[in-house]
């Protein structure tokens, strides 16, 4: 019986060491509709990055032009940028 008891404690700790992680990394993403509807046009892209932290990549499209992306091709926020300032925004998933 002790056994029994032991296995199921191993168990339960292995998958709390994989959920926990999971749960506390899942709730700190600041990829979200709350925060989207924070962005607004014209604002800076520091703005932005307070409001998203650090984007997940950046492409310069043209002179002073770059599209950035916060987040996984299922959930993100897109945002387009001229001269540093938000032209244009989007998101997919939040």
């Amino acid at each position: 019986m002790n056994i029994f008891r032991s296995n199921e404690v191993v168990k339960f700790v292995v998958v709390l060491a994989f959920l926990v992680p999971m749960m506390i990394f899942s709730g700190c993403s600041k990829v979200n509709k709350e925060n989207y509807e924070k962005i607004k046009v014209g604002m800076s892209y520091q703005e932005v990055i307070n409001v998203l932290g650090k984007p997940d990549s950046c492409e310069e499209t043209i002179v002073k032009t770059k599209s950035c992306i916060w987040g996984s091709p299922e959930k993100h926020v897109e945002i387009k940028f001229i001269a540093d300032t938000v032209a244009w925004h989007s998101y997919k998933g939040i």
